[in-house]
């Protein structure tokens, strides 16, 4: 598995598309968390080992003191949340930080996380921070769309396996 840490350094205001027919966008809000929970495990199914329970999920992300609602974002089609983009303000880093970023599966290929991925480089711009970042690993297979919007491989590294059991 190969992990990378990736950045997007805008001295410039990014932009930000359009979003799909039906498709709202708006800040995180006290009592988003459960489904964002929801929305995050079901869309890492395909790569993650074990669906974490909201407490322990919430411990790392939504109840962080660093975590930055105002940066994260959501996508809600016809009142549901189809994604999100959530965000970490790190103090002393500089650097806004995206901790998870998660598409429903049946509003995948819209342009949704493109979006929402936007949304937050240019909520984080706003604040002062010039330079975002975000870790991801090869089993996600979110490579391309990260290298889409103009995010650069910072650092990267590898770790091979072997099972020993005979």
């Amino acid at each position: 598995m190969t992990a990378w840490l990736l950045e997007l350094a805008r001295p410039a205001e990014p932009s930000v598309p359009q979003p799909p027919a039906g498709v709202v966008v708006r800040p995180f809000r006290v009592g988003d968390g459960p489904a964002a929970h929801v929305l995050v495990q079901d869309a890492f199914d395909d790569w993650q080992e074990r669906r974490q329970a909201y407490e322990e999920w919430a411990t790392h992300t939504v109840e962080r003191a660093v975590f930055a609602p105002a940066q994260s974002t959501l996508a809600l089609a016809d009142g549901q949340l189809v994604g999100a983009a959530l965000a970490l303000d790190v103090p002393g880093s500089g650097e806004g930080s995206i901790e998870q970023v998660a598409v429903r599966h049946d509003h995948r290929g819209r342009g949704i996380a493109r979006l929402l991925l936007r949304h937050t480089f240019r909520g984080f711009h706003r604040a002062g921070r010039r330079c975002c970042t975000l870790w991801t690993h090869s089993d996600t297979g979110a490579l391309d769309l990260y290298q889409r919007v103009g995010m650069t491989i910072r650092h990267s590294s590898t770790v091979f396996r072997k099972d020993l059991r005979a």
